[in-house]
């Protein structure tokens, strides 16, 4: 369900056949012919503006080439944070405090953070590799990052002491045991990823005034009288049960993080490839398309248009530890690094090209894009607020988000259309 709505959002590639040949008869004789030229295809026969302005077009072929080996740099970085964090996890665990905790926390939101960054990165990736890989790419997406979650499917919540697997001890804690159970009844019942870990350190902010104590964590060694009545094991304890699980998923984290690294790795050298083999304006379009799906995917379908309609439970990506805010902004500096950050040799960026198309990319899109960030920061920044967040002042914040956001869209969307214009 994840991955078809996001492949829907990607650019459809077509094949064209070739035209026929043409046969070139110069002052040849009737048995004689010239060699046969091919007409050249859609897809590499140069465009308006390429034709007009083969410099810049160049220059958006290099920046192409050099995000795929970016991808390659920020996807390592990625995993090395995610590295930090299952040592703060381990940290914690072996020496169970507030401050352990609150340093795994902290890990948790730099990790969280830098795969956000990375997110252009997958739609572009997903863009270009075949799909059989692609749909790989988008199943590890949706072990590493889904959200929302039931969370009383893994732990309490207010009124339910005793749910979730934690307390469950029909249910194996094992590697093996949480992927098969990873959204094996509904695609938000989920075992795996970033925001199961950030419930099981922060906890449900309705279970309980403050985020969750570190004494949940606390090893249990003796077992009670009760306990021992009923037969009770150490192992089957809920703090042990709940220390076990918080371990064996972040082990987890990392080992599909690196799977997805891995996979993008192992084709590198076949996208770039298809990216030499792509005519300029294709890859043009291809990088404006990329842009255009993260953000109607990530921010208008997933979350604005979710609250707009008050269904706040799901709309917010980071509910436990309130750094919806964070992703956000991590989302939109990925975007504004490709446009402004990445340049070809001679200097010229993707905004420059994208500013040679289209007068109304430069007047306008930025303007827009400021503005949707701090609407954006502003609105999840005040997700904590329960008054705020159903009150007629909230509704016309996430409305004045929404235009902010498809201003943007349509600025590029005209990119497109002033290129196809240029054929």
């Amino acid at each position: 369900m994840q991955a078809h709505l996001i492949l829907n959002s990607y650019l459809q590639r077509t094949t064209i056949v070739a035209a026929t040949l043409l046969l070139v008869l110069a002052g040849c004789s009737e048995n004689t012919s010239e060699p046969q030229v091919a007409e050249p295809t859609a897809e590499n026969r140069p465009s308006g503006f390429e034709l007009l302005n083969p410099e810049l077009s160049a220059a958006a072929k290099q920046i192409a080439l050099d995000y795929a080996e970016q991808i390659r740099v920020d996807f390592s970085q990625v995993s090395i944070e995610i590295e930090k964090l299952q040592s703060a996890i381990g940290e914690f665990l072996a020496q169970t405090s507030t401050e352990n905790l609150e340093l795994a926390r902290r890990s948790w939101l730099l990790a969280h953070s830098a795969y956000e960054l990375t997110t252009l990165h997958r739609y572009f990736a997903a863009s270009i590799l075949d799909e059989q890989n692609s749909i790989a790419l988008l199943q590890l997406q949706y072990q590493i990052n889904h959200w929302p979650i039931v969370p009383g499917y893994l732990d309490y919540v207010n009124g339910y002491p005793d749910s979730g697997i934690v307390h469950d001890i029909n249910v194996n804690l094992d590697s093996t045991g949480l992927r098969e159970q990873h959204g094996s009844f509904d695609v938000s019942e989920v075992t795996l990823g970033f925001h199961v870990l950030e419930f099981l350190l922060w906890g449900s902010p309705d279970a309980q005034s403050e985020s969750r104590p570190a004494d949940d964590f606390h090893p249990i060694d003796t077992l009670s009288a009760s306990q021992i009545e009923i037969g009770y094991s150490l192992e089957q304890l809920s703090n042990n049960r709940r220390r076990q699980l918080l371990a064996i998923i972040a082990g987890i984290l990392l080992e599909d993080f690196r799977e997805l690294e891995s996979l993008w790795d192992s084709q590198l050298e076949e996208a770039e490839q298809r990216i030499g083999s792509t005519s300029e304006t294709e890859l043009i379009k291809t990088l404006a398309d990329s842009m255009s799906a993260m953000l109607t995917e990530e921010l208008l379908l997933r979350s604005l248009y979710p609250m707009l309609n008050g269904d706040f439970v799901v709309s917010i990506q980071s509910p436990y530890s309130l750094s919806t805010q964070n992703a956000v902004s991590s989302q939109l500096s990925g975007l504004e690094s490709l446009l402004l950050e990445s340049q070809a040799e001679n200097g010229t960026t993707l905004d420059l090209v994208f500013s040679a198309i289209s007068d109304e990319f430069s007047e306008f899109f930025y303007q827009n894009f400021d503005a949707s960030k701090s609407c954006l920061v502003l609105l999840y920044s005040d997700t904590d607020n329960d008054a705020a967040s159903t009150s007629t002042e909230r509704e016309i914040e996430v409305v004045e988000c929404i235009n902010l956001l498809t201003n943007m869209i349509d600025n590029i969307d005209r990119l497109k259309l002033e290129l196809e214009l240029s054929y």
